[in-house]
């Protein structure tokens, strides 16, 4: 079954409205019209697959309603793309691009974490599941007229492991990599990928690795060209160059700040898609953003404040899907600081946000408070842990108890602080104004980052902690920051789920490990934070094939990070997508980029 026919069935059958999961509060929607509305499964644990071969079944549906020729899909968002080479991003907004334009040997099933066939065709595992062999699909074209074959797989998945390699750019970070596959070079799970013909490969790996199928279908793992790679080098992804890959979308131009237009590839091995050509529009202010939708100058939109919610629910012209709460908000510390050092101060912090007064101002009744970085849909959520109390007294307590009777306002610099250049920007010593970074953009998880930080620091305030709310440039810049550890302060951010898996959550942040007998550095990208137990842990858990075992792992990792009061989770969020009644056919994925090629744009 190609990826157009899985998309008509999973419009078909998940017809009414997304399911908001059963971990949050009961929501009604405005009905999207009929038999166009996308939905949910119900709220189920996500699972990961067994390591069994997984095959496309026979196409059999019909062909999906077409939009009127000529027609132009708009998607209003609060910023824009970082970079579209996903393999060196890690931000949703890039991802919503690239994930129409390029496509990695896997993907996942619409509506759904379930991962299945995309440009392999099936992949198969040996007996201990240290051995995956792939069978890719033939006859598909990059837009620039190459073939893809398993050369462009090992052009790829080598560029992204070898730091020797020479399109590994020095200049560029490929974090997703690192993270899920264990590292670079020799500490990298996969071993090797082996050409085993023209469209066969193998992938070997030192270790069985649970989610295997689950990370071959992560955005980030897409198949660029190799031939657009080494003719733009670096400025591969950038808007001189935007993505070449394979999917039902071309791109055609990036004006920064502005749009991002891709159109449609007609010659999609999956089916041409049923709209013409996609415009991405950055609207940064949310008012702002959800009057266009109103005025009809965008027909959709991802969040909004509480307040345009609740009037898009009362007009006749728009109607609300949700993605399922598969995200996590998070108030992060970092560890360079001495007074964070101080579990007692870590949880002054804690005791001093009232999340679920932020929940009910910022998010309404599609958010719900959070106590673990799983969200309640993942399975390995501990529903035993007891949260942090909203006690502002608690948090005096334990901050004269950490030797700050007078409440805390500055931070003291621990260690030195560089750039990626090696220049010094904290020095050791250096006394400095505590920050609270806000974010600049508007995200899933943070509805309105700058409102809800300026809650936060009144609550701090009235525990006794006094912040600076601080801005660090534009998004590129904040997430850099955050990547280089130099967020000097309490930052907020946030992370929504690639793949369905626990390892991409408590994985991602805080494992890394190459081999169970490897030792952890401060995590430089996680505010500098370190816990070997925890890291051998998680990483006992990824090489673990049986998911119930892996479970409780996953469960007292959600013990440890709370004992430790690693970080503040702050709020889950069932997203909310407003959409013009023009527009059908939109599948909102609980997990990667959303699917455009399937939206219909009535007149």
């Amino acid at each position: 079954m190609n990826r157009k026919s899985l998309y008509v069935l999973g419009a078909i059958l998940i017809v009414l409205s997304m399911v908001l999961g059963s971990c949050a509060q009961a929501t009604p929607e405005v009905e999207a019209p009929a038999s166009e509305a996308t939905e949910a499964p119900a709220a189920a644990e996500t699972e990961a697959p067994a390591p069994a071969e997984t095959e496309a079944p026979a196409e059999t549906e019909a062909p999906p309603e077409v939009s009127p020729a000529g027609s132009t899909f708009i998607f209003g968002r609060g910023g824009d793309s970082v970079q579209l080479d996903p393999a060196i991003v890690t931000d949703g907004e890039s991802f919503r691009v690239t994930g129409q334009c390029l496509e990695p040997l896997y993907q996942y099933e619409p509506g759904s974490t379930n991962p299945i066939p995309a440009l392999a065709e099936k992949c198969t595992p040996n007996e201990d599941a240290t051995e995956w062999t792939c069978n890719l699909r033939q006859g598909v074209k990059f837009h620039d007229g190459t073939d893809f074959n398993a050369d462009a797989v090992l052009f790829n998945y080598e560029r992204w492991r070898f730091t020797d390699n020479p399109y590994h750019f020095e200049s560029q970070v490929f974090e997703y990599y690192g993270a899920m596959w264990g590292g670079f070079d020799d500490a990298s799970i996969i071993t090797s990928v082996e050409k085993m013909d023209d469209y066969t490969v193998k992938f070997i790996l030192n270790a069985p690795l649970a989610p295997f199928l689950a990370n071959l279908a992560m955005d980030m793992f897409a198949i660029s060209s190799p031939a657009a790679i080494e003719q733009y080098g670096e400025d591969y992804g950038t808007p001189s160059a935007g993505c070449v890959g394979t999917g039902p979308f071309k791109f055609v131009e990036w004006v920064e700040g502005d749009h991002i237009t891709i159109e449609a590839n007609d010659d999609y091995w999956g089916g041409q898609p049923t709209v013409d050509q996609v415009i991405v529009r950055v609207i940064p202010d949310d008012s702002a953003r959800f009057l266009a939708l109103r005025a009809g100058d965008i027909h959709a939109l991802e969040q909004a404040v509480v307040e345009d919610l609740q009037a898009a629910e009362d007009d006749p012209n728009l109607y609300i899907l949700t993605r399922p709460a598969l995200n996590t908000a998070y108030l992060a510390f970092n560890y360079k600081l001495e007074e964070f050092k101080d579990a007692r101060v870590r949880e002054a912090v804690a005791h001093a946000i009232n999340r679920q007064g932020l929940v009910e101002n910022f998010y309404g009744k599609y958010g719900e408070p959070a106590k673990n970085l799983l969200p309640p849909l993942v399975w390995g959520h501990n529903d035993s842990i007891e949260p942090f109390v909203y006690d502002p007294e608690l948090s005096k307590q334990l901050l004269s108890d950490a030797g700050f009777p007078d409440g805390l306002s500055e931070v003291t610099v621990a260690e030195d602080m560089v750039d990626a250049d090696g220049n010094v920007v904290f020095q050791a010593g250096d006394k400095l104004p505590l920050r609270l970074y806000y974010m600049p953009v508007t995200r899933f998880y943070y509805p309105s980052p700058k409102e809800i930080g300026e809650a936060m620091a009144a609550d701090l305030a009235n525990a006794g902690i006094n912040v600076e709310l601080y801005l660090e440039g534009d998004w590129p810049t904040y997430l850099g920051a955050r990547r280089n550890g130099l967020l000097a302060g309490l930052y907020m951010l946030g992370w929504g789920g690639d793949n369905g898996d626990p390892d991409n959550f408590t994985g991602y942040f805080f494992g890394g490990l190459s081999s169970a007998d490897a030792v952890q550095e401060p995590i430089q990208r996680e505010g500098w934070y370190q816990n070997q137990d925890l890291a051998e842990l998680l990483y006992e858990a990824l090489v673990t094939p049986d998911q119930e075992l892996r479970r409780p792992m996953y469960e007292q990792a959600e013990v440890l990070l709370h004992d430790d009061v690693a970080r503040l989770w702050i709020a889950h969020n069932n997203t909310p997508l407003i959409f013009s009644t023009q527009i059908s056919g939109y599948v909102a994925q609980p997990v990667g980029a959303d699917l455009f090629e399937g939206v219909v744009v009535s007149p």
